[in-house]
C-alpha cells in the first residue's frame, strides 16, 4: 500500500466527526398580510432549534433562534444572533413559564365551542419523498353567554404528509375531542374582558391530517362597531414547507456559542418584541397541538 494511502487513513482514524443526534430539519415560509416569517427547525426526540427572521413592511427584524431542552422542565432558550444576547428560562410539565411573573387570570364564566370538521378531498401528490394528501378544514366558533371570545368560521385548505415524520412529542395527537381553559386578555385595562379567560371546549369530526406541508386559510369573524352595529371582517394567511430533511443533525445547534452573553432582557424586545406567528395564528396552533 503505498505511504501516502496509510497516512490518510492513520488520520482518518485521529479524526472524529461532530457528534450528532438523529432529527429532521423543516424550512417553513409563513405570509400573513405584510408579515412574512422563514424559519428554520432542527427537531429531535428530546430538544428543538427554531431559527427564524421576521419580515415587516418597515424593515426586517434581527435574526432569532430558540432552543429548548426537554425534560421534567424544558429549558428554553432565547437568542439575539446578531448582538449575541440570549435569556433563558424554564418551563413546568404544562409548559407554563416558570420563575417569570403572570398577571391573574379570571374566569369569564363563559364557553366558547370550536367545532371542526376535516374532509379529505381523495387528492394525492408526492411531496419530499412523501404521499401527501389534500384535506380541506373547516371550523366553527360560538362564543356562549358572557364568553370574551369571538365568534368565527374559517377554513383552511391544506396539504398533509404522515405525521410520524415529526419526533413523536410534536406528532399529532388522536383524540377528537378536548377542553382547554385557555386565556382571552383584552388589549385595553378599561375593557370587560381584561385578564378573563374563557372555557374553550374544542369538538372534531373527519379524517386525521397528518403534518402540514402546505396551507391556506381563511378567517371570517363578527365585530362590534361603536355605533352598534355588526361589521364582517375577513383575513388569509399561509404557510409552506420548503425544505424537509432527515438525518444526523450536529450537537451544537441545541448549545448557547460560548461567545453569548446572558442578559436579563434582549435589546431588540425594548423595541419590538419579535413575532413568530401572528396573534391569532399562535393560539390556534396552541389549541390544536393540544387537541389534535
Amino acid at each position: 500500500m503505498p505511504l501516502a494511502m496509510i497516512l490518510l487513513l492513520y488520520f482518518n482514524t485521529l479524526t472524529s466527526p461532530n457528534p450528532s443526534i438523529n432529527g429532521v430539519k423543516i424550512v417553513t415560509r409563513q405570509v400573513t398580510g405584510g408579515f412574512t416569517d422563514t424559519r428554520t427547525e432542527y427537531l429531535a426526540a428530546d430538544r428543538l432549534r427554531n431559527e427564524w427572521q421576521s419580515q415587516m413592511r418597515d424593515g426586517t427584524g434581527p435574526p432569532m433562534a430558540t432552543i429548548i431542552l426537554r425534560g421534567d422542565h424544558d429549558r428554553v432558550f432565547m437568542l439575539d444572533l446578531t448582538a449575541h444576547e440570549y435569556v433563558t428560562y424554564e418551563t413546568d410539565p404544562r409548559s407554563t413559564t416558570s420563575g417569570l411573573k403572570s398577571h391573574p387570570m379570571v374566569d369569564s364564566g363563559g364557553t366558547l365551542q370550536i367545532w371542526i370538521e376535516n374532509v379529505d378531498t381523495g387528492e394525492r401528490k408526492e411531496l419530499f419523498g412523501y404521499v401527501a394528501r389534500h384535506i380541506i378544514t373547516r371550523e366553527k366558533r360560538v362564543a356562549g353567554p358572557r364568553a370574551c371570545s369571538k365568534p368565527s368560521v374559517s377554513e383552511t385548505d391544506g396539504w398533509y404528509i404522515d405525521g410520524s415524520v415529526m419526533p413523536q412529542w410534536r406528532e399529532q395527537k388522536k383524540n377528537n375531542f378536548g377542553v382547554v381553559v385557555a386565556a382571552e386578555v383584552a388589549a385595553g385595562s378599561n375593557d370587560k374582558c381584561f385578564d378573563k379567560m374563557d372555557k374553550i371546549e374544542v369538538h372534531r369530526i373527519g379524517v386525521e391530517t397528518g403534518f402540514p406541508v402546505k396551507v391556506t386559510t381563511t378567517l371570517t369573524s363578527q365585530i362590534t362597531q361603536p355605533d352598534g352595529n355588526s361589521r364582517s371582517l375577513s383575513s388569509t394567511w399561509g404557510s409552506e414547507v420548503v425544505e424537509l430533511k432527515e438525518g444526523p443533525l450536529e450537537l451544537t445547534l441545541f448549545d448557547v456559542p460560548k461567545d453569548f452573553t446572558r442578559v436579563e432582557s434582549l435589546r431588540s424586545w425594548a423595541v419590538k418584541p419579535p413575532r413568530q406567528l401572528t396573534g391569532w395564528e399562535w393560539f390556534k396552533e396552541k389549541v390544536q397541538e393540544m387537541f389534535k
